[in-house]
């Protein structure tokens, strides 16, 4: 089922609540007050009424139509003068609604209302597989002063590196409509890889991106559940649609994975798929080129060296650095 399927479910849900909380302010004031209930039903009878006469127009209508507004309008006075005289708001027999601009449906004037936005981005933060991870790890909390500024043989030091890497992902968030890059990341363990990665799914997500964030291995396991699990089908279909078609796909760790025939087969499948369809790939991986070339069947290399930009990650393990301080 459909994340947003869901949302728009929740919002019927919500104005259910709405009317049901509403009745069980009216029954007892209509017990102790009856005429607050004939006001009520006469209000309803005037607005059908008015319905009926802009449908049939006639000579009559428009004076028609300034009566039962105006006797409309009396009523309204009436029962607010009824509920201030006991205390009451003279609001207090109207549906509340959480969101008063859309009244709970989640639109105003056919626009996506501000509630229903934020609604679909904790969806998606929910869907990605992130958790609170990029509470902790995002752009703002990446700091360049872990890594080295003594400068290598080509004159070019991890910190250098890292600020050329880092301005390029803030590019890559910020253009995301308009490129169709895919990026490949390698590097020894502990170097930032997946800190970065997590940063880029934050700002998609909360662009309003579909974002699914997955270890290698796990994806694997995922996508072998969905092919061969007959328990709920519905379900398994949508998973793997939406690892084909997700707006941005994140798989971290990639050789961690068993290598065995189908776990090749689901790698390629998904690279394919999706760079077909231009659908943006993040792959980060601790192996060396040589080391993917040597893992991975010519078809899966080169659709990695030939259609991803690859950042390749040095310097020391700044995990080490980070307890140290």
């Amino acid at each position: 089922m459909s994340k947003f399927l869901n949302i728009s479910r929740e919002y019927e849900q919500i104005r259910e609540r709405n009317k049901e909380e509403q009745e069980r302010r009216k029954l007892p004031l209509y017990n102790r007050f009856p005429r607050l209930k004939e006001i009520e039903n006469e209000m309803i009878r005037i607005s059908i009424d008015i319905t009926r006469a802009i449908i049939n127009k006639s000579q009559d209508s428009e004076a028609l139509l300034e009566h039962l507004r105006k006797r409309h309008m009396d009523l309204k006075i009436e029962r607010a003068e009824i509920l201030s005289s006991n205390n009451y708001p003279i609001d207090y027999l109207e549906i509340r609604y959480q969101c008063k601009n859309c009244k709970d449906t989640g639109f105003i004037n056919g626009d996506k209302c501000s509630c229903l936005v934020q609604k679909e981005i904790a969806s998606l933060f929910q869907n990605s597989n992130l958790g609170e991870k990029t509470s902790e790890e995002n752009f703002d909390q990446f700091r360049l002063d872990y890594y080295s500024d003594e400068k290598g043989e080509n004159n070019y030091s991890p910190r250098d590196n890292m600020k050329d890497i880092y301005m390029k992902c803030i590019r890559f968030v910020q253009n995301f409509d308009n490129h169709n890059i895919n990026l490949l990341i390698v590097g020894n363990p502990g170097l930032g890889k997946t800190f970065l990665c997590n940063s880029i799914a934050k700002d998609m997500l909360e662009q309003g991106k579909s974002v699914i964030y997955q270890v290698s291995s796990e994806l694997i396991d995922l996508v072998r559940e969905s092919k061969f699990s007959f328990d709920n089908e519905e379900n398994n279909t949508s998973i793997l649609n939406e690892i084909y078609n997700c707006d941005l796909l994140i798989i971290d760790d990639l050789g961690t994975e068993l290598p065995t025939q189908f776990s090749s087969l689901v790698i390629y499948n998904i690279l394919n798929k999706r760079l077909l369809n231009n659908k943006k790939l993040i792959i980060s991986t601790n192996l060396n080129t040589d080391e993917i070339m040597k893992s991975y069947s010519e078809r899966i290399y080169s659709r990695l060296f030939g259609d991803f930009n690859m950042f390749k990650f040095y310097g020391e393990d700044i995990r080490l650095k980070r307890h140290s301080i």
